[in-house]
């Protein structure tokens, strides 16, 4: 992975454990599907595994096995053109699964605040499958990393808005990361 700005973190997938990756639990509730990211640290690289519920009746593109989009023919989104450079933008972190980079300067609510986001192009949570496992579960551990990288000391919070009813504007999915000042619950309340 690469790491901008902070000269002392590890650089390569064989570094040493991270401590504070032990006992991260966090429960994500997006478009009805509960997800349960439980992180561990056991091996020299960040495993990760989801546990999903649903109310749907019929199989899955996960339980299926299917781990490629259909004619992934769409139109890039300005995330894909970040990630291909032909966008510019500064970059945070990198690494062959996701991307983070700092929010535009004109759309930031928070003194902190950036995005973390897949190298593959999904438009929602409901175009993911076993196969993007992985990819989902290293954007809230590249999260924290980038937070602490940001001088983050006191909390953030994470938003995924999925689909148009929760203002998803860039069809390609990401986390945006928000820090540096008290924040109220819910969300647009003071």
């Amino acid at each position: 992975p690469v790491i901008a700005s902070n000269p002392h973190s590890p650089t390569s997938r064989q570094s040493a454990p991270r401590p504070h990756l032990r006992s991260l639990l966090a429960i994500l509730c997006v478009s009805g599907v509960s997800f349960l990211l439980a992180l561990s640290s056991h091996q020299s690289a960040v495993s990760s595994s989801f546990v999903m519920s649903s109310t749907a009746s019929e199989p899955s593109e996960a339980s299926m096995g299917q781990c490629s989009l259909p004619g992934d023919s769409r139109k890039p989104s300005i995330f894909t053109k970040i990630i291909r450079r032909e966008v510019p933008a500064k970059i945070l972190y990198e690494d062959e699964l996701v991307i983070s980079f700092l929010g535009l300067p004109q759309n930031r609510v928070t003194p902190v605040q950036f995005l973390v986001v897949p190298k593959k192009q999904l438009a929602t949570l409901e175009e993911a499958n076993s196969c993007d496992e992985a990819a989902l579960g290293r954007m809230f551990t590249v999260a924290s990393l980038v937070a602490k990288q940001q001088g983050v000391t006191n909390g953030y919070r994470l938003v995924i808005n999925n689909g148009n009813d929760a203002g998803q504007e860039v069809p390609h999915l990401h986390i945006h990361v928000f820090a540096g000042q008290p924040m109220s619950w819910p969300p647009g309340t003071d």
